[in-house]
């Protein structure tokens, strides 16, 4: 399981450069247009917006991959000893999955009503459900990264270890 996430960390790192690329030039290309030509590209804030939806959804995946994720240490720190620190820390992580099987569920059906309902964007009168499908799609991998972290805490708790 930790190679197919090392993996997924890799594709993930690209595919969010890319699209920061992408989001930059696209970007830099409305403010040429607007500035240069008088003249502005209809679709490019809206198609922007869509593309840091994604970012943010798959860069807090990521996120918890590398540790980044914002914590209160307090807590941790009155804690007695590193078994206590880890229990608590399955906990938190116990809750954190609990709630992204919530969005995960919460999200594809939300994702299924707008596929029936045929929603569509605004400027680009794309479908709506690629935008909404970050939530799920993140969430899910952010769920296989917890259950993999809480397996990994759980072993490391019974052996005596810190995790």
């Amino acid at each position: 399981m930790k190679a197919v996430l090392n993996k997924w960390t890799y594709i993930e790192e690209k595919v969010l450069i890319g699209s920061l690329i992408f989001n930059t030039l696209l970007i830099f290309l409305q403010i040429i247009m607007r500035g240069a030509f008088n003249s502005s590209l209809s679709w490019s804030e809206e198609l922007s917006r869509y593309i840091f939806i994604w970012q943010i959804w798959l860069g807090a995946d990521l996120a918890f991959a590398y540790g980044e994720h914002i914590k209160v240490e307090m807590i941790y720190n009155w804690l007695p000893g590193e078994k206590a620190k880890n229990m608590l820390r399955i906990l938190v992580e116990a809750a954190w999955l609990a709630f992204n099987i919530f969005l995960v569920v919460k999200g594809a059906d939300l994702c299924q009503s707008m596929v029936s309902r045929n929603t569509l964007s605004s400027g680009m009168r794309a479908p709506l459900v690629y935008v909404y499908a970050a939530l799920p799609v993140a969430s899910f991998f952010l769920s296989l990264r917890l259950v993999y972290s809480l397996y990994t805490r759980c072993v490391s708790q019974n052996n005596g270890r810190e995790g």
